[in-house]
């Protein structure tokens, strides 16, 4: 009997190192993947750059409510706080002249001859000199000290200012997270203009993801560049330029960026098995027929069904509702992947993502924010078309910046 019992004993600790092991792997493949398209994004932390909050639209509108604190964003302090600078070491009064100790007053000695004398040059008291002269030699006077008045009282200690809060603890708080979905219109990174710019926030307090998309005409004011389009700033400067332009529209951090090519995008969504959409019209593109009511596309397909704008009646925003769509059932399908499927996927997208978030921050944000599959809505940027010079624009105006603002915010 003791042998059964031992040997079912060392079995249960075979499997539980044999599980143990398996878990490392697992976390060092998935920490390795991480580093493969982890990216930190140029203009990351503090200081923030001149003019990309501090909008005079946004200055005018009242403060956020106290119990609902705005995130800092990816705009956050040093790990480690500097160090206080040390206060000003209080000065001391200037000594106090002291009188000579009370004796009475010398005679006065009549000058022997009328003979002129000129005054000391380094004297600072010639009656004085005199009069120590004609004086006798009194007793040698030990100065009383200088009666100081009291120090006044130190000033209270001021406690150091609290670390920041890592992007991981702030998902246990009140503050909104806002996350910015970049996709280029070419097969690799850097490269072309951005086509889908979406902002997606997540509201801990009334627990609703809301998904906003920027239309790519959005007429914006480029520093250097003048008026351009909002999509342009990737051509400019990248995703870096890309992200601080989306915030200087809506006047909100950014807490985490995620940059996607087109080729990448297709990947994914054929990694995951494909998604399903939901067309409300029928129409061909790219070798694609599309019809009312449910279909499931795989990453060529999706990509023609999220590109179409032409034959759209609503144009640039008929299309960002098509994205957001095939967007939302990407988003389900990746939150149903276990671990090792997910580490799967990143290794698939090696050489066509990259993002400020590292796994286990993605890991916590869906433990936290479980409901962003089940309660959504969608945002829409309110504005008009207009060709000016050679370009079509969209405008749209500062009131409606204001209200996205404070919808977001």
């Amino acid at each position: 009997m003791r042998r059964w019992w031992r040997a079912g004993a060392a079995g249960l600790c075979l499997a539980g190192a044999l599980l143990a092991l398996w878990l490392f792997r697992t976390h060092q493949q998935i920490q390795t993947v991480g580093v493969q398209v982890y990216r930190e994004f140029e203009g990351d932390g503090l200081p923030l750059q001149p003019g990309v909050l501090d909008d005079p639209i946004f200055q005018a509108l009242p403060p956020p409510p106290p119990d609902r604190p705005v995130s800092p964003g990816r705009y956050r302090a040093p790990a480690s706080p500097e160090p206080a600078a040390e206060a000003p070491k209080p000065v001391d009064p200037p000594p106090i002249q002291q009188k000579p100790a009370a004796e009475a007053p010398p005679k006065k000695v009549p000058p022997a001859s009328p003979v002129a004398v000129p005054p000391p040059a380094a004297s600072p008291s010639p009656a004085a000199e005199r009069t120590a002269a004609a004086a006798p030699s009194p007793r040698p006077v030990v100065p009383t000290p200088p009666r100081l008045s009291p120090p006044a009282a130190a000033a209270p200690a001021v406690p150091p200012a609290a670390a920041p809060l890592t992007f991981t603890q702030r998902l246990s708080t009140r503050e909104r997270i806002h996350v910015l979905l970049i996709g280029n219109d070419r097969e690799k990174l850097g490269e072309g203009r951005a086509d889908v710019l979406l902002v997606l926030t997540f509201d801990p307090v009334e627990r609703q993801l809301s998904l906003l998309s920027i239309p790519r005409d959005t007429r914006v004011t480029l520093p250097g560049r003048g008026p351009v389009k909002i999509n342009a700033a990737y051509a400019y400067g990248g995703a870096s330029l890309q992200t601080v332009t989306v915030e200087r529209f809506l006047g909100i951090p950014m807490d985490k960026v995620v940059e996607v090519s087109l080729g990448g995008f297709r990947d994914a969504i054929d990694a995951v098995g494909g998604v399903t959409v939901h067309p409300r019209f029928s129409f061909s593109l790219d070798g694609e027929t599309f019809q009312p009511g449910a279909m499931h596309l795989e990453g060529a397909q999706a990509l023609a069904y999220a590109r179409m704008r032409k034959q759209d009646p609503q144009g640039d925003l008929g299309r960002n509702e098509r994205q957001q769509e095939v967007i939302r059932s990407l988003m389900g399908a990746l939150a149903g992947l276990s671990s090792t499927e997910l580490t799967a996927v990143l290794q698939r997208l090696e050489s066509s993502l990259r993002t400020n978030f590292s796994p286990s921050e993605v890991v916590r944000l869906r433990a936290t924010h479980a409901y962003l599959l089940d309660h959504q809505r969608v945002v829409r940027v309110q504005g008009v078309g207009r060709t000016i010079g050679r370009g079509w624009y969209y405008l749209v105006p500062d009131q409606e910046r204001q209200r996205l603002h404070l919808l977001l915010r």
